[in-house]
């Protein structure tokens, strides 16, 4: 599994618009098993992050997966007007506002902690 955020700029005073297409996340789309395992959504001071686990397997193809299924390409379509650069089924992940864990940290630290 891989853990990508993806970190875009938003207009400031849309958040309710963000959050209300946020209504219709599409969790059946991710359940049915197009490849992603978690996704995580932050809002705030004028940013809109998605935490995205992609499952086992070549994560070009199972991100891309998620980014073409016709419920996630209508969620992006309804932040599209508020939120800037959201990736692309189309686009190449090097072109796409993605990073991942470089670090991780945690009081105590655990067995499974793993520093990157």
């Amino acid at each position: 599994m891989q853990t990508v955020l993806c970190v875009c700029e938003m207009e400031v005073g849309n958040e309710i618009a963000v959050r209300e297409a946020h209504d219709a996340f599409p969790a059946e789309a991710l359940e049915r098993g197009i490849g992603v395992k978690r996704v995580v959504a932050f809002i705030g001071s004028g940013y809109y992050a998605l935490e995205i686990t992609v499952g086992d397997g070549n994560f070009q193809e199972n991100f891309h997966r998620f980014l073409n299924a016709p419920e996630v390409r209508r969620l992006f379509s309804a932040l599209a007007p508020h939120v800037k650069n959201l990736p692309l089924p189309d686009q190449g992940t090097a072109s796409m506002p993605l990073a991942t864990a470089m670090l991780l940290w945690q009081d105590p630290p655990s067995a499974d902690a793993i520093t990157i």
